[in-house]
């Protein structure tokens, strides 16, 4: 199964399961958090580790606004092409006492930094979809696990070289690749 169709299977049972589930409890107003992940690059034939932090404002019942901003490679790790990545957008579903459990929608962007292989990269659009799942405790601190596919439109002007994983010279254009993430922040 592609990680696209996983995603929004698994997506579309966790918010079923969450609209069957029983009655509504408080919703955080809002969260400041940071997070460590991975992305699945198959078109750069990398996996790089993904750090950064996010901002989750409630604005509609069951509909939250937010904001991430990421960037890899972290540490002293390399990367033949590093990014910074900005996601904006909504997540929507219900807190059950001490469970989250959400759909992710944020278009946004991949900032790559000029490199030997492919200089013009530039930025280059981006969409996450995908499932939150959260575990509120009474100290006002959550722990997250998301999970998704992150669309990038590389378009057909970048040609990526040999050196990448995926083989011989080959123009990218729209791949979907699979992004994780767990996170932990304070909810207010």
């Amino acid at each position: 199964m592609r990680p696209f169709h996983l995603t929004c299977t698994l997506t579309l049972t966790f918010a079923l399961a969450a609209s069957m589930a029983g009655a509504d409890f408080e919703h955080p107003g809002g969260e400041v958090g940071v997070l460590l992940g991975g992305i699945q690059e198959n078109v750069l034939g990398e996996s790089p580790v993904i750090g950064g932090g996010r901002v989750s404002v409630h604005i509609f019942r069951l509909i939250d606004a937010e904001a991430e901003v990421s960037r890899y490679p972290l540490g002293g790790a390399t990367s033949l092409f590093p990014a910074t990545q900005g996601l904006f957008g909504v997540r929507a579903g219900r807190r059950f006492g001490g469970l989250g459990i959400y759909a992710k929608l944020r278009p946004g962007f991949m900032r790559f930094d000029p490199n030997l292989y492919v200089p013009n990269l530039g930025t280059r659009p981006a969409l996450d979809a995908g499932g939150i799942i959260e575990f509120y405790s009474r100290r006002h601190l959550a722990a997250r696990i998301d999970f998704g596919d992150t669309v990038v439109w590389y378009g057909s002007d970048i040609v990526i070289p040999p050196i990448s994983g995926i083989g011989g010279n080959v123009i990218a254009r729209t791949r979907h690749q699979f992004q994780w993430g767990l996170g932990i922040s304070v909810w207010f």
